[in-house]
C-alpha cells in the first residue's frame, strides 16, 4: 500500500504542476490520472480486485495565465486582419512589425507600375514583331545583293552622286526583301521539311502568309518608286522584272524542273545590271559582263550548297539537279566556274578595269576553278558504271565528294568579295592621278 500512495502522490503532483504553469485540466485528463492511480493499486496489492480509492474530481481554479494568452491570441487576430485589409488611403493604412521599412503607394503610384509593366511587355512584343519581319527579308541574302549592286555602280565609268547612290542601295534592298517575303509567304509547307528553312517565321507562326503578302506589297512599292524617282527608269523596271522573276516564276519552277536554278541565277545577275544602268546605258557590254559573272558565280555556289542537302530538298518535294542528276548538278558548278575567266577578261577588254586584273582575278577564279574540278571529277567516278555495281566504293566515293563540295562552297564564298574588291582596285583610271603626278615631275626635272 505504500506504493500505492507513492503513485498516487506522483500523479497529483503533476497535475498539480501542469496547473501551476498554465496546463488544462480536462475531464478526459482527470480520468486518466484516476485510471492510472486505480491501475498502480492493483498491480502492487497483486490482486485482479480493485482497490476502492478517492475518485471524485479534482477541482482546480482557472488558469490565469492561459486566460489572457486566449485574449492576446484574439487581440492579435483582429489587429492583423486590421492591417490586411486594403484602404486607398495611405495616411490610416497599418503596416505590421516588420523588421525593414515599408513604404505604402497610393493609387497614382500603384498605377504608373501597371502601366510601365504593360509598356514593357508590348516592347517585347513590337521588337520581336520587328525581328520576324526582318526575317521575312532574307537580311543576308539583301545585303549580298546590295553589296553586288553597289559594286557595279561603283565600277560604273560615270560619276557617282551620294543621292542617286542612297536611292539605289534603299530601293534595291527593299526589292529583295519584298520578293523574299513572297517566296516565305508561298512555301511555309514546303520549308518546314527541311532544317535550313525551319526557323523561317511564317513557318514558326509567327507571321501569316497574308502578313508576309503585305509586308512584300509595301517594300515592293516603295522599293521601285525609290528606284523610279531616285534613279531611273530602266533601274525601276530592273527592280519590278526581278521582284516578278523570283516570286513566282522561280518559286512556282523549283517544285516542277530543275531549269529552275537557271531561272534563279538570273534573278542574282540583275542587281549588277541594276547598279551599272544607274548611271551607264542598259546597252553597254561592260555592264553585262558584271551580270554574267554574278550568273556564273552561282552555279559553282548553289550546286555544292545544294548537294550536301539534296535528301532535304528531295523529302521536301523540291526538283533539283542535286538529287535528279548529281553528275549533272557537279558538272554544271565546273563548267560555269570556267566561265569565269572570259567574263573577267571583258572587264578589261571592255575598259572597266586595267590589265594587271587578269593576273589578280585569275588566280582567285583558278582557286574556285580547281576545287569545282575536284567535286565534278569524283562525281563522274562515283557514277561510273564500275563504281555503280559497288555499293561500299560508291558510299566512299560519295563521301569524298561531300568533302569537295563543302570545300568548294566556302571558296566561293571568299571567292565573290575578292573578285570584286580587285575589280574596284583595279578600275580603268583609278590610279592615273599617282602616275601622271610622277610624269609631272619627271618633266620639270628635266
Amino acid at each position: 500500500m505504500a506504493s500505492l500512495y507513492a503513485a498516487n502522490g506522483i500523479l497529483l503532483k503533476r497535475a498539480l504542476r501542469g496547473a501551476k504553469f498554465g496546463g488544462f485540466l480536462t475531464c478526459n485528463r482527470l480520468s486518466s490520472l484516476t485510471w492510472k492511480v486505480r491501475y498502480y493499486a492493483e498491480v502492487n496489492d497483486g490482486n485482479k480486485a480493485s482497490i476502492p480509492l478517492n475518485t471524485s474530481p479534482i477541482e482546480f481554479s482557472s488558469n490565469i495565465s492561459a486566460h489572457i494568452a486566449k485574449k492576446q491570441d484574439q487581440k492579435s487576430a483582429n489587429s492583423a486582419l486590421e492591417v490586411l485589409s486594403c484602404t486607398d488611403d495611405v495616411t490610416t493604412q497599418r503596416t505590421p512589425n516588420l523588421p525593414f521599412e515599408v513604404k505604402p503607394l497610393d493609387r497614382k503610384q500603384r498605377n504608373k507600375v501597371g502601366s510601365s509593366n504593360d509598356s514593357v511587355l508590348t516592347q517585347k512584343a513590337a521588337k520581336k514583331l520587328l525581328k520576324s519581319y526582318l526575317q521575312l527579308s532574307k537580311p543576308r541574302l539583301t545585303v549580298l545583293v546590295m553589296l553586288s549592286c553597289i559594286c557595279s555602280y561603283a565600277l560604273s565609268p560615270s560619276a557617282a552622286t551620294v543621292p542617286e547612290l542612297m536611292s539605289l542601295t534603299v530601293g534595291t534592298a527593299l526589292s529583295s526583301a519584298a520578293a523574299n517575303a513572297i517566296n516565305m509567304g508561298r512555301e511555309p509547307d514546303f520549308d518546314r521539311r527541311m532544317v535550313r528553312t525551319q526557323a523561317r517565321p511564317v513557318v514558326r507562326g509567327l507571321l501569316t502568309p497574308k502578313q508576309a503578302y503585305k509586308f512584300a506589297l509595301v517594300t515592293g512599292s516603295l522599293g521601285v518608286s525609290i528606284l523610279y524617282l531616285g534613279v531611273n527608269t530602266t533601274v525601276a523596271a530592273l527592280g519590278a522584272t526581278n521582284i516578278a522573276l523570283y516570286a513566282w516564276i522561280y518559286t512556282s519552277l523549283k517544285r516542277k524542273h530543275i531549269i529552275n536554278t537557271w531561272v534563279g541565277a538570273i534573278v542574282g545577275a540583275l542587281p549588277p545590271l541594276m547598279g551599272w544602268c544607274a548611271a551607264n546605258s542598259l546597252t553597254d557590254p561592260g555592264g553585262w559582263c558584271l551580270a554574267g559573272f554574278l550568273y556564273a558565280w552561282q552555279f559553282p555556289h548553289f550546286n555544292t550548297l545544294s548537294h550536301n542537302i539534296r535528301n532535304e530538298y528531295k523529302d521536301a518535294g523540291y526538283v533539283m539537279t542535286c538529287w535528279k542528276n548529281p553528275k549533272l548538278n557537279a558538272r554544271v558548278a565546273f563548267r560555269y566556274s570556267l566561265l569565269m575567266f572570259p567574263l573577267c577578261f571583258g572587264l578589261s577588254y571592255y575598259n572597266v578595269t586595267d590589265w594587271y586584273y587578269q593576273l589578280d582575278s585569275a588566280i582567285a577564279n583558278a582557286w574556285l576553278s580547281y576545287w569545282a574540278m575536284k567535286f565534278w571529277w569524283q562525281q563522274r567516278y562515283n557514277y561510273s558504271e564500275k563504281i555503280l555495281k559497288d555499293r561500299l566504293k560508291f558510299n566512299k566515293g560519295v563521301a569524298l565528294a561531300n568533302v569537295y563540295a563543302r570545300k568548294t562552297f566556302w571558296v566561293s564564298v571568299l571567292h565573290l568579295p575578292a573578285v570584286l574588291i580587285l575589280a574596284i582596285l583595279h578600275k580603268k583610271g583609278r590610279w592615273d592621278w599617282l602616275f601622271e603626278s610622277e610624269a609631272k615631275s619627271s618633266k620639270l626635272s628635266v
